[in-house]
C-alpha cells in the first residue's frame, strides 16, 4: 500500500514515497506512542485518525510531539499560492490526498492560508496538561483542513479550546507570556538531532519508528509485535 513521507530541505518540499515519550508515566503495559507532526501536513492528520484506532484494540497512548514542517512562515501566516506551487505536484496528487482522508473520516479542503503552527502547537501542551490533548488536537487539524481557519491565530485557538472544554482566557494568558514555547522549542529541536527528516512519525516505546500515514495494519503489526515482545 502507497504511504508517503512529508518533510521539507531548506525551504523545498519534500514528497517522496516511502516503504511500509511521553512526559507523565504511562500506564504499566501501555504501548507509548510518540506522534511527531505538524499542522500543516495534511498526512499528518490522515495518520493520526489512522493511528487512534491502535485504542481500539491495544491499551495505547498517543502523546503530541511538535515538528515546524515550514520554519520560514511568518506569524501572520502567507496563503498558499505564495507557498506552493502547483506544477510542481504530479497529477491526482490533490485528489488522492483527499480520497485517503475520506478513508480516514475525515473531508478535507485546501486551506487558503499556510499558517505559522507554533502558536498551535504551544496551545496542545496546554491542553495536554488539562488531559485534553485527544479532543483539542483533533479540533486544531479539523479547523485548519476542514475549514479552512487560520489556526496561527491566538483568537481561533482560544476559541477552539473554548469548544473543548478549556479556559481561553488562561490560553490567551499562556500564548501571549508564552508559557509553552520553550517546551515546544525543545520537542523541535529533539526532532531535529533525532535526524527526523519527515512527518508524520510514530514513535513506540522510544524505540521503534514508523514514518509516513501509514495503513493501519502497519501500527497494529508493530502493536502486536510489542505485545508478544518481538519487539524490545
Amino acid at each position: 500500500m502507497e504511504s508517503w513521507v512529508v518533510g521539507y530541505e531548506g525551504d523545498r518540499d519534500v514528497e517522496r514515497h516511502a516503504g511500509a515519550g511521553d512526559d507523565a508515566p504511562a500506564r504499566p503495559g501501555a504501548i507509548r506512542v510518540r506522534v511527531v507532526s505538524d499542522y500543516i501536513c495534511p498526512w499528518c492528520y490522515v495518520g493520526l485518525a489512522r493511528a487512534e484506532r491502535l485504542r481500539e484494540e491495544f491499551d495505547v497512548e498517543l502523546d503530541a510531539w511538535a515538528y515546524n514542517l515550514r520554519p520560514g512562515i511568518p506569524a501572520a501566516g502567507l496563503s498558499r499560492e505564495q507557498v506552493y506551487d502547483p506544477s510542481r505536484f504530479p497529477s491526482g496528487y490533490l485528489e488522492r490526498i483527499r480520497e485517503s482522508a475520506r478513508e480516514a473520516g475525515i473531508e478535507m479542503i485546501a486551506p487558503p492560508l499556510v499558517a505559522n503552527t507554533m502558536k498551535a502547537h504551544e496551545a496542545t501542551e496546554f491542553a495536554k496538561e488539562r488531559s485534553q490533548l485527544r479532543r483539542y488536537q483533533r479540533a486544531v487539524f479539523a479547523a485548519y483542513w476542514e475549514v479552512g481557519e487560520n489556526i496561527g491565530d491566538d483568537e481561533v485557538l482560544c476559541r477552539l479550546a473554548a469548544e473543548c472544554g478549556l479556559e481561553a482566557d488562561a490560553l490567551r494568558q499562556a500564548l501571549a507570556g508564552g508559557r509553552y514555547r520553550e517546551r515546544v522549542e525543545e520537542q523541535m529541536a529533539w526532532a531535529r538531532a533525532a535526524g527526523l527528516g519527515g512527518v508524520p512519525t510514530f514513535i513506540f516505546n522510544d524505540k521503534f519508528a514508523v514514518v509516513g500515514a501509514q495503513d493501519y495494519e502497519v501500527f497494529a503489526d508493530v502493536a502486536r509485535r510489542i505485545q508478544r515482545g518481538e519487539l524490545k
